[in-house]
């Protein structure tokens, strides 16, 4: 299969990824806004020994389920990945990806799975998006013919293209973002272009304007933005910030304005922060709960849907009466509506900012059967700190999208409690765990959550029971 040939392929799957699957002479090859059922077609741009990958030239015959997306930046974005596909042909191909990794990776035959539970949203469900400034990004409009136009704009506001750290699509109007904040968003994004203000260059090293995040509380109503740079230094640069401080908050756009300097090398988004209106916290409730939500903390972005994600991990932790450990508990999302159900619970979570803010909520909410550790999970060590605490009937876990630390896994399997509830947003880690535990667990449920609609991302919740128990 030489690169430059053009190859028709019909679509047979999704991959979880968002990739549609074909295939040539027997080898896998994914192609990126492919839906199954189409006839396209693709030329390759990665050709490796067990799988290819291919971009899409031509769609020569849509699957009856194709619909066009609803955004302009879609094909070029990150974002989103299916909103080539009504919302409900999504809930069902994300369901199927689950299944068959829990097969495949798993090796569980019988599985009861569940029917996804749908968003409350489809569209503007984010309470949280970060943007990134930069001076070189793909044109939109030429998303399938060449992946590689670069515009010459001189500055341009949006998301990193797919698997590059160095590009930027220009988003005028995110569909997952409310109307407010992308009114914003243009604002800042214009003003700076008044200005000829730099992006930051993540190789050169040089540059002003880094991210502009926008938060929002559904509870609350309340809108909280954070332009990040680096430290001003030209003329302009200095008047670009007396405008945002004074002039724009008139606007009455955002009720918390920061401003946070990130003089660093390092492209994460934190450094200094400098309040400028408001108190530079938002509030949210979930299942009664109300959470501090500090400008860097992690909290679920889709608060609506993560109703329903809290009340299926309370009810399968059955916590009346029990000892819950709740692992990666984060500014206790789980462990607080948990701890008003249960005996007690003991959080521990390797973040110590997020430890603090889980503190500071339990405090807010005047639970007090609830405390919270600043542990290193993956730890060898991990398993003689946690045998110091009381053993748990029931143990929640929510890991990163890599699964299990084989640290943790073992002390889970030395301490065996009663109940695991996993909740994990890969399935393929999920499973791979699950493989690990299914000769002490049953695995009795898997629920899956969506809380990402337009893009693969999909949330389940597990429950496992020991054996013999």
């Amino acid at each position: 299969m030489k690169n430059e040939k053009i190859f028709q392929v019909r679509i047979e799957s999704l991959a979880f990824e968002g990739k549609g699957i074909a295939r040539i002479d027997g080898k896998v090859v994914f192609v990126r806004n492919a839906v199954p059922g189409d006839l396209v077609e693709i030329q390759l741009t990665k050709n490796k020994k067990d799988y290819a990958e291919a971009k899409l030239i031509k769609i020569l015959e849509p699957s009856p389920n194709r619909i066009s997306a609803q955004c302009l930046h879609f094909g070029v974005c990150g974002g989103c990945s299916f909103q080539n596909l009504p919302y409900q042909v999504q809930l069902e191909w994300k369901e199927k990806i689950v299944s068959e990794a829990l097969q495949k990776i798993g090796k569980l035959d019988e599985i009861n799975l569940k029917k996804t539970i749908p968003s409350p949203l489809e569209f503007r469900y984010r309470n949280k998006v970060d943007f990134s400034f930069g001076s070189n990004f793909t044109n939109p409009l030429d998303a399938n013919t060449n992946p590689n136009a670069v515009s010459n704009e001189n500055l341009v506001l949006g998301f990193h293209i797919p698997e590059r750290f160095d590009k930027i699509v220009d988003i005028q109007n995110c569909l997952l973002l409310l109307e407010n904040g992308n009114l914003i968003l243009n604002i800042i994004r214009q003003k700076a272009k008044e200005l000829t203000l730099p992006a930051y260059n993540l190789r050169k090293h040089t540059g002003f304007l880094r991210n502009l995040i926008i938060r929002y509380s559904f509870s609350s109503n309340e809108t909280l933005i954070n332009l990040i740079t680096t430290t001003p230094q030209h003329p302009n640069e200095m008047f670009f910030i007396e405008w945002y401080a004074n002039d724009f908050p008139n606007n009455n756009l955002a009720n918390h304005i920061l401003h946070t300097i990130n003089d660093s090398f390092s492209p994460t988004v934190t450094g200094a922060v400098r309040i400028i209106k408001g108190t530079g916290f938002l509030y949210e409730n979930l299942n009664g709960v109300r959470y501090r939500i500090s400008p860097f903390s992690f909290f679920q972005v889709n608060p609506l849907q993560a109703e329903n994600l809290v009340k299926k991990v309370i009810e399968l932790s059955e916590p009346k009466d029990q000892i819950i450990w709740d692992l990666y508990s984060g500014a206790g999302t789980f462990s607080l509506p948990l701890a008003r159900e249960s005996k007690f619970v003991f959080g521990i979570e390797s973040n110590s900012e997020a430890v603090e803010d889980a503190r500071l909520n339990a405090e807010l909410n005047q639970i007090d059967n609830v405390v919270f550790y600043a542990k290193d999970l993956h730890s060898k060590d991990i398993t003689k700190e946690l045998l110091k605490l009381e053993k748990p009937g029931t143990v929640v876990i929510d890991p990163p999208r890599t699964g299990l630390h084989k640290n943790l896994l073992k002390a889970l399997l030395n301490i065996l409690p009663q109940r695991i509830v996993y909740v994990s947003c890969n399935p393929a880690t999920l499973a791979r765990d699950l493989f690990e535990l299914k000769n002490f667990y049953k695995v009795k449920e898997i629920q899956p959550v969506d809380m990402f609609p337009q893009t693969y991302h999909i949330e389940t919740v597990s429950f496992l029971e020991l054996m013999n128990g």
